[in-house]
Parts: C-alpha cells; structure tokens; sequence
C-alpha cells in the first residue's frame, strides 16, 4: 500500500467488524431500529472507500414480506435500486427512508441489501482490510467522536460479504401521520483526500516542535493555564467556579492532557486535532500553550469528559450512564464551554469534578496540601447544597460524595 489513509468509520460508530464488498467498507443501521405501524425509519449506510479510484456502490434491497402467497411487503424503500458514486477514498452516509406499509406486522424482521461495486479502472487499496494495533485505554471503552481514531488508528476487521442483512423490529403505532425523515435517498460527505492533507500538515508541524511542545506543556504551567482557561470558560457559560472546583477541573485537564503527552504512542491524539484547527483557520502555532488553551480547549475537554466516565466508572466497580448518555455529555459539555451557552454547574461536577477526586493525588504539586485541595471542593460542592437537592440528582450527589469521602481518607494518610 503505497499510501494508508485514516480510518474514519470510528469517529462515527464503533465498528470494530465492517462489512466489505470489493473494496469498500459498509456499515449500515436502521434508525430507529423500531419501525411504528404506519411511521418512517431511516436505513443509514456508512461507506468508505479503500480504494485509489472513484467507485459506483449499488444497493438492490430485499424486503420482507407478509406471507409465503400474496408476498406484500412489510417496508417499503422508494427506490428499487439505490446507487452511489464515491471518490477515491471518500467516506460519507447514505440515508434512505423506510416505511412500514399496511401490510405490516408487528415482529422482528431483516432488510437485505444485495452490494455490487464498480471501480473506474484498475484499483489499489489505500486503507487496510484489517488493523491489529491502535489507540486502546482501559479508561475508554468507546471512542467515537472523540477525533482520536482517525490520527491514531484503532483495531478493525472486515467481513468479505455482498449481501448485508439488517434487523429491524415493528413496534407499536404512529400515533399521528408522521414527516417523512428524508424526502428520498441522499448521501452526506464526511471526508475526502484534501481532509487527509490538513491532517498531515498538523502531524509535520507537531514533529518539528516536539521538543519546544513539551517544554511548553509541562504539568504545572500547563495546569495554571488549565484552571484560569477552565474557570473564564464557565464564567461565560453562566457557572462561576468556586477555588475548590476550579482547582478540580483544572487537575482533570490536566490529567487528560498527561495521559497523551507522556505517552509518545498517543500524543498525536491529543495535538494533531488542535494544530489541524490552527491551521485551518491561519492561526500561529508556534506557542503550544497558547494552543492549547485558546484552539485546543473544547478538544481537551471532550477527551477530559470521556475519561472522566472511565475513572468513575473503574472507581465504583459499575457503569452508571449508559452509552447514549456517555456520548450525549461528551459532546455537550465542551460544545457548551467553547460557545459559551448556559452550562448547568452539576455537569460540571459528572463526570469531570467527580473523576477529579479519583486522580487527585495523582496530579499533586509541590507545597500543596491536597486534603485541603479536597476540602475545598467539599465546601464548594455544600455551598451548590439548592442545586443537588434536585431528585433527579440524587444519586450523582451520592456517587459524588461517595468518591470525595474515599479521597479525602487517602490524603490524610500521606
């Protein structure tokens, strides 16, 4: 393979098995995976190319039917053929909207897609049929969205097929004639190989600094950036910090940013996206930590959200979000602190103050007295008493206490 382009199917679902058909990577859903009697879904396929050359994919669905006689269809698709022309590489999602017809029945069903690819001359491949090494971390069961993957890689493998089945179940009714979701077929880009060259300018710019980066983002100068970034960032979200809080969320950052910058196998994860950002937008980069505070911070915070799920979770022995929540909060939070729109202080505190208590001593400067530190945000967290009396916060208020008790306990024997 002459050149390996970035896998970015893992920035949008997990996919550690894809389907391929002669060179292109499918990973199809129905969503909702539920069909109401007498409602709409949408068949979303994920394709991309590992191919050099442009390519035409087309898809002959079989749809279920009601009986073995009169065979009427449960679901019906507008169109019998679905085609779509790639460029070299591309990668997008194609939505086609599916309805459940009359004939419907509630029960759980397949769809089949029949693929065909057709390549415009002789094709090489520019991403692999199967990756073994990647980014893993026992803090991260789940890394899309997180711009991580596609810079670092992550582990995959493809079944060879040309027919695709897809589950789907009818349940219950629409209750009101619903919008169609799509009005036909359409297909939405993602990338394309000019993304590849800003991701490689970013990677080049970031080798013939890393020296001076590091230097730059040393723990304690990167951590006062942290606090005084973090806490301007809630002001203008509508959250004054107080010391004890804005001490926590700077220690979580921080953190975040170590977990990459310590390890040279991952630190492109961390500083790739934010000089693409840069560059994109003709911004200097030759100031890491002004970098990092002003164009890197929302990616910083996504990455900081993620793993705080995980050191909560590897601190209570048990998942207390599900998947859908995780991935909601990841991408609420630091979109709401780069905007500056009202951010509700008790996000704040799940997961990032609450992972804090569980690396804070991890994170511990010279001269700090970090029962104090915990103090701090033990007062702080009482003073928000009006907040975390909200029944619907209960149990975070539980969980949150329960891991500063534990914390707390640890310091006062050091």
């Amino acid at each position: 393979m002459a050149i390996e382009y970035p896998d970015i199917i893992c920035e949008y679902v997990p996919a550690k098995e894809r389907y391929e058909c002669d060179g292109i990577q499918i990973v199809p859903s129905l969503e909702p995976a539920q069909v109401p009697l007498g409602g709409y879904s949408v068949l979303i396929i994920l394709l991309q190319s590992a191919l050099n050359v442009p390519t035409e994919i087309v898809l002959k669905p079989e749809l279920p039917t009601s009986g073995r006689f009169k065979a009427e269809p449960l679901v019906e698709i507008g169109e019998t053929t679905l085609r779509v022309q790639l460029e070299p590489a591309q990668v997008g999602t194609f939505y086609v909207p599916v309805r459940a017809t009359p004939a419907a029945r509630e029960g759980h069903y397949e769809l089949r897609l029949n693929v065909a690819v057709k390549t415009d001359g002789s094709a090489s491949r520019v991403r692999p049929a199967k990756r073994v090494a990647g980014f893993r971390s026992d803090l991260l069961d789940d890394v899309v969205g997180l711009d991580v993957g596609r810079v670092l890689g992550v582990p995959y493998s493809v079944i060879p097929t040309r027919k695709i089945s897809v589950p789907f179940a009818v349940m219950g009714r629409a209750e009101t004639p619903p919008e169609l979701p799509v009005a036909s077929s359409k297909f939405e880009s993602l990338w394309k190989i000019d993304d590849y060259a800003l991701q490689e300018r970013a990677r080049e710019a970031v080798n013939g600094q890393r020296a001076e980066i590091l230097r730059r983002l040393a723990v304690e100068p990167l951590f006062a950036a942290l606090v005084a970034e973090g806490s301007e960032r809630c002001v203008r979200c509508g959250t004054p910090l107080r010391v004890g809080e804005a001490v926590s969320l700077g220690k979580m950052l921080t953190y975040t940013a170590s977990q990459f910058l310590f390890n040279t196998d991952f630190r492109d994860g961390l500083l790739v996206p934010i000089w693409e950002l840069a560059l994109q937008f003709d911004l200097p980069t030759d100031d890491a930590l002004w970098l990092v505070r002003n164009v890197g911070f929302g990616h910083l915070a996504r990455l900081a959200v993620a793993f705080g799920f995980g050191l909560v979770v590897g601190a209570l022995n048990a998942q207390p979000w599900n998947l859908e929540e995780r991935r909601t909060l990841i991408q609420e939070i630091p979109d709401r602190l780069e905007r500056g729109e009202t951010l509700p202080v008790e996000l704040i505190y799940i997961p990032l103050l609450a992972a804090s208590t569980v690396i804070a001593h991890q994170v511990n400067f010279a001269g700090e007295d970090l029962w104090h530190s915990l103090q701090l945000l033990r007062s702080a967290k009482h003073a928000r008493a009006s907040v975390f009396s909200d029944p619907d916060l209960v149990q975070s208020s539980q969980v949150f206490d329960r891991l500063l008790d534990v914390a707390q306990r640890r310091a006062a024997r050091h």
